[in-house]
């Protein structure tokens, strides 16, 4: 049996090596990949200041009140927010952005030209609303509720953009003017033709369907998917693709996320809207979901050796693991235990995170844990327990952590046990 077991790991290995080779090198995944790294940043920045604005205990925003002067804590909490409606509130606006640079640098054509142009045909896909004083853009139409519509476009507007330049239609300057004098005016055709083909898509929304393109396509494609990645069988399914690809050598968060994130980041948004307006979040699985609560799970693996561990490869591995681990990050664990193409944890490897997932679920489900507010959308390198209390503003959402990294345990133990037996048996000899 342990003889089949190798062939069997490089069979599957085989097959799913050249599906990732092309999800990884798919230029269009990997530029919303890029874009929603890019887009990181600027949550936790906000964030930061979300955090401060609404602390979880009552009694620091009184302090900071009292500190200030102001007659409540309103005053200053309104100047917090300056950051997060330059940020998080144009969350649309700096995927698009981002994602146009990343394809153009991809498709080796005119960067900025193409950044701008996606720019300007993402606004013109956004209606502006009418009031007595004028028009006004309505800042939540190019949040992150916007998303599906900003990746579309930054995709559509910079692949249409390379294929009009491609074909040479664009004004020929004399090889004598200089490159930074030549290329606005070689630009001019191919932005024009890509901006036009854009407002005409607008007018047509319009005349069919009486609505604009956020609305037609979060309606369309962003309900569906939502739900998708929102539910709990959803969710599930795709902690465990994201362990099976893992456990065979492959990159699984960076497979899936170019397809989750923007998901999971307008759920997380619709979260932080409720949660600034006052009002209590309904999405239990959102970003903050994701990446503090579902990814539970190896952890435990680290925790079992450490409690049970005789052996002195898995002692020392126990040492050198579990510092990084304190930050989520687990290639120590996943090479020097090591847990990739290990048939003795496949078990706990691939089905560890989906349990911890559904426990999480029905905990907010139930209301024993408050859902994640949207506010605090820190990075997922931040430690669990920490991690929990700010996501949630609640001391139940680092109890619900430790409940999971205490149930990831549990699972590995067994597993860990038998493993290192061996392993103390193979030193001794």
């Amino acid at each position: 049996m342990n003889h089949d077991k190798p062939s069997l790991g490089n069979k599957i290995q085989s097959t799913l090596g050249p599906f990732a080779s092309k999800v990884n090198g798919n230029i269009y995944i990997t530029s919303v990949r890029d874009a929603m790294l890019a887009y990181m940043p600027f949550t936790f920045i906000a964030s930061i200041f979300l955090i401060i604005a609404f602390f979880p205990i009552q009694q620091v925003t009184d302090f900071i009140t009292m500190v200030l002067r102001t007659e409540d804590a309103s005053v200053w909490q309104e100047k917090l927010l300056y950051v997060n409606n330059a940020t998080l509130a144009i969350g649309g606006l700096l995927v698009v952005i981002s994602l146009a640079k990343s394809l153009a640098e991809k498709l080796e054509t005119n960067v900025l030209q193409c950044v701008l142009t996606a720019f300007v045909s993402f606004l013109l896909l956004t209606p502006l609303d009418a009031m007595e004083a004028g028009t006004f853009l309505d800042i939540t139409r190019v949040s992150a509720q916007s998303m599906f519509l900003a990746i579309i476009v930054g995709i559509f507007s910079t692949v249409l953009y390379k294929k009009i330049e491609g074909k040479g239609i664009k004004i020929k300057m004399p090889a004598a003017v200089p490159p930074a004098v030549s290329g606005p005016f070689e630009s001019v055709i191919p932005s024009f033709l890509v901006i036009t083909t854009i407002w005409v898509i607008r007018l047509i929304i319009e005349a069919l369907f009486n609505s604009d393109a956020m609305t037609l396509i979060n309606g369309t494609l962003g309900i569906p998917l939502t739900m998708l990645g929102g539910s709990l069988v959803g969710m599930v399914v795709v902690k465990i693709f994201e362990q099976f690809l893992w456990f065979f050598g492959l990159h699984g968060t960076s497979i899936i996320q170019a397809v989750m994130d923007p998901i999971h980041q307008v759920l997380e948004d619709q979260n932080r809207v409720a949660s600034v307006a006052g009002e209590i979040p309904t999405n239990i699985i959102s970003m903050s979901f994701r990446n503090h609560f579902a990814s539970i799970g190896v952890v435990g693996a680290i925790i079992a050796i450490l409690i049970v561990a005789k052996s002195k490869q898995y002692k020392e591995v126990g040492k050198i693991a579990s510092v990084p681990y304190i930050f989520n990050i687990g290639e120590p664990a996943l090479f020097g235990i090591p847990l990739m193409l290990n048939f003795s944890f496949l078990i706990p490897f691939v089905f560890a995170n989906a349990v911890t997932t559904i426990v999480a679920y029905f905990a907010f489900y139930f209301g024993l844990v408050p859902i994640p507010t949207g506010l605090a959308q820190i990075p997922w390198t931040t430690p669990p327990i920490i991690s929990g209390y700010f996501v949630t503003g609640s001391i139940m959402g680092a109890l619900l952590q430790i409940v999971l990294i205490v149930i990831a345990t549990m699972i590995w133990l067994p597993f860990i046990k038998v493993a290192d037996k061996q392993i103390c048996i193979e030193e001794a000899q």
